[in-house]
């Protein structure tokens, strides 16, 4: 009861009249949504009584009362993408990089968004932790040179690839850039070695290129690869191989022919005259 006394009080004194809220709470059982808000599911094949019954408002027969028709069907004729030849070539197996600009680097270096000192080494772990890439690891980082004019960040890169410019600023700046190679699940390994090591207990080692392309690539001394660094990652192993194909690509009856033509038979080197009475 005293609740209900100070509620009455608080009613009056706010001029707010108790048949007023009787008659607004009697209308919550009468609440509806607007025409058109709700629409009902329109029932079909429920007899003709209902308007849409035996072939409910498909109308009679073809393709549209028996299903759907694509949005590409062109009726039987020729399709679109037939009618012309095929111009070009896409690689299967094409690698796609994450095309990040100088002028990107720059900005995360004044705003010290990036979590090294100078002289310290910015690799592709390092622009994934800071947010210099975004998204998708895709095959990895490639470094393009826009606003090289107002580069001066004192770091070295390592990236998968650069272009021609950024190699030579970089070095200009007495840095040093290194381009190096990762497939799918090394550059994972690379990115978030900690993933590797809580599931399978360890980091799965970087693999080395196998398509000549990309041998012949990074170790190039004008694109910086990583292999001429250490050689015994690749090229000695290569050295060795072609090495041993070459001594094996002869057959014995080659080596056989080859020992005979060195030799020098001296009876046949010597002139001799044979007379009829001889013979």
């Amino acid at each position: 009861m005293f609740k209900l006394g100070s509620e009455l009080k608080r009613r009056f004194a706010t001029g707010v009249s108790i048949l007023n809220s009787v008659r607004q709470s009697s209308y919550i059982g009468h609440l509806s949504p607007n025409d058109g808000a709700v629409v009902s599911y329109k029932r079909l094949g429920r007899g003709p009584a209902s308007g849409k019954g035996k072939t409910s408002g498909r109308g009679q027969k073809g393709q549209k009362a028996r299903g759907k028709v694509p949005h590409w069907s062109e009726g039987g004729q020729t399709p679109f993408y037939k009618r012309f030849p095929i111009i070009g070539f896409k690689r299967p197996h094409k690698r796609i990089y994450h095309e990040l600009n100088l002028e990107r680097i720059q900005q995360f270096w004044d705003d010290k968004r990036i979590p090294l000192e100078a002289g310290e080494t910015l690799t592709i772990r390092v622009m994934k932790q800071c947010g210099l890439i975004t998204g998708n690891l895709r095959d990895g980082v490639k470094i393009l040179g826009n606003g090289k004019e107002s580069y001066n960040v004192p770091l070295n890169i390592e990236a998968s690839k650069a272009s021609d410019s950024v190699i030579q600023l970089v070095e200009k700046l007495n840095h040093k850039f290194t381009a190096v190679y990762h497939t799918k699940l090394g550059l994972r390994a690379h990115v978030y070695p900690e993933e590797f090591l809580l599931k399978k207990g360890y980091v799965p080692l970087q693999a080395r290129p196998t398509h000549r392309r990309d041998i012949e690539y990074y170790s190039n001394p004008e694109k910086q690869g990583y292999l001429l660094e250490d050689k015994s990652l690749l090229l000695d192993h290569m050295k060795a191989e072609i090495s041993i194909k070459k001594s094996a690509r002869k057959t014995a009856l080659e080596s056989q022919l080859e020992t005979a033509s060195n030799k020098h038979h001296s009876e046949f080197n010597e002139t001799k005259v044979i007379s009829f009475a001889d013979l």
